[in-house]
């Protein structure tokens, strides 16, 4: 019945078509008093659920095509004025996937998960989109002979799901998106055993593609266990091999190197303690000396007389890195004073694995210089290498 439906319509889309153009057998007959055939009203939902607003909803017919945005509640509306039935619709849903539903009538046509699951079965092809993307005469008569078996299979493999659909139009019943609508709660009923279940939408389509949408029966009995077999005969010894010949006596070895130096020998016991002798006199305490006077601060010669400072030196390839000496420049080529100053350890890396955090520092981003300014001579500075040969241990 299916078959002749769409033959019907082709035929009917085919004489609108040849009216339009003037077709016919007489060619004498006006354009204008060709009775055009009335354009009928196809509508529908797109819903998963919730509706699919403002949808860019795309109709492919086997003649013509057509392309609306769905309503905020979902719905849309077109004409079949310069389409052929039947076609093929796609939706684009919110999260970026695409739905797919059937149109063989006039009329009603939802788009939705359900139609979906009827789209992949009637085409035998769970890649519902190569079948929208190659719908032609052909592939539409195919899917409109499988069209009442593809329902059938899409209820039962819901059934299997634990959604039960059997008195649901799955393409054409008219609901509306909201709790209470039979058609709109079992599709609620489908995203949540789906989620339950830990399957998709794919895999459904997938199963009634194949046609795989009864429940899995229980397992049969296992069968008797067969006898077993007769032990095989043991095969003859094999003969044993004639005796190899005797090898030569190997050469003496050289000398072995003399052993080492025996353990040498426990000490002997200490002898007696002599006699101690007598105490002699203590001596007379000596006068003490008058204390002299103190000397002005910093008056050393030849070291200066304030503490003064050092400062950093130009990086150079002047000295061995980590190397202290004491200087009485203002600076020295390669070197900082020795003053416990922090410093990160991403812009001193070779320094780092030369003093660690012995010194100080996290070890992680910093580690410190040794602080040795309380052990300068007056008017003289410790400076460490920072910057220069990197020590070798050949």
């Amino acid at each position: 019945m299916q078959q002749r439906q769409w033959a019907s319509a082709l035929s009917l889309a085919t004489a609108v078509l040849l009216a339009s153009c003037g077709g016919g057998d007489d060619s004498s007959t006006n354009a204008n008093t060709t009775a055009a055939l009335p354009a009928a009203t196809l509508s529908g939902t797109a819903a998963t659920g919730a509706p699919i607003a403002n949808g860019n909803l795309l109709l492919k017919c086997v003649s013509g095509q057509a392309s609306l945005t769905t309503g905020a509640d979902g719905s849309w509306s077109t004409t079949t004025a310069n389409l052929a039935l039947p076609c093929v619709i796609r939706v684009r849903t919110p999260g970026g996937d695409y739905l797919h539903s059937y149109i063989e009538n006039p009329g009603t046509t939802n788009v939705t998960p359900i139609t979906e699951l009827v789209v992949a079965a009637a085409s035998g092809n769970p890649d519902t989109e190569a079948f929208f993307s190659n719908f032609s005469a052909t592939s539409a008569a195919a899917a409109s002979d499988r069209l009442a078996l593809a329902i059938t299979q899409v209820k039962q493999r819901l059934s299997s799901l634990g959604v039960n659909a059997d008195a649901l139009n799955l393409l054409n019943q008219k609901f509306n998106p909201r709790n209470g609508d039979v058609y709109d709660d079992r599709l609620e009923e489908i995203a949540t055993q789906l989620k339950l279940t830990n399957s998709t939408l794919a895999t459904l389509s997938s199963d009634v593609a194949q046609g795989v949408v009864g429940p899995i029966g229980p397992s049969g009995p296992t069968g008797a266990t067969g006898a077993t077999g007769a032990t095989g005969a043991s095969g003859a010894t094999g003969a044993t091999g004639p005796a190899g010949p005797t090898g030569a006596t190997g050469a003496t070895g050289a000398t072995g190197p003399q052993g080492a130096q025996g353990v040498q020998g426990a000490t002997g016991a200490t002898g007696a303690a002599g006699a101690t002798g007598a105490t002699g006199a203590t001596g007379a305490t000596g006068a003490t000396g008058a204390t002299g006077a103190t000397g002005p601060a910093g008056t050393v010669p030849g070291l200066g007389n304030l503490p003064g400072s050092i400062n950093d030196g130009t990086p150079a390839a002047e000295c061995t890195m980590g190397t202290v000496w004491l200087s009485a420049g203002a600076f020295a080529i390669g070197g900082m004073r020795a003053d416990g100053r922090i410093l990160a350890i991403n812009s001193n890396t070779a320094l780092f694995s030369l003093l660690g955090t012995k010194f100080g520092g996290d070890g992680m981003n910093t580690f410190a210089l040794p602080d040795l300014r309380a052990l300068e001579p007056t008017g003289l500075y410790y400076t460490i290498c920072v910057s220069g040969y990197y020590p070798s241990r050949a």
